[in-house]
């Protein structure tokens, strides 16, 4: 079961992890776009994360879910800062006096 267990987290534990550090980067300069991709990853991370304790080849993956859904949460909540600061800020109108 340890094979798996490695298995497991290198083919799914890694990659959500760096799925989320890159959308929530993409989070900062498009928030729209990073909102909507963090949240994709949520939806798709969040029911693995619940189901670990039923198989024991993902309680070494266990980590990896937590870690990329905190990261993710948080390249939302940057989104909802970014989308908010965008809406607050004023226009401005070139070449009017």
């Amino acid at each position: 079961m340890a094979g798996d267990a490695s298995l497991f987290v290198l083919l799914f534990g890694v990659p959500s992890l760096l799925l989320a550090v890159v959308f929530a980067a993409v989070a900062v300069k498009a928030p729209r776009g990073g909102a909507v991709l963090c949240g994709l990853l949520l939806a798709s991370v969040a029911p693995l994360l619940f189901g670990i304790e039923r198989a024991t080849y993902m309680k070494g993956a266990g980590i990896w879910f937590t870690l990329s859904v905190a990261i993710a949460t948080i390249g939302l909540l940057i989104a909802l800062v970014g989308l908010i600061r965008k809406r607050r800020k004023p226009e401005t109108t070139a070449g009017e006096s």
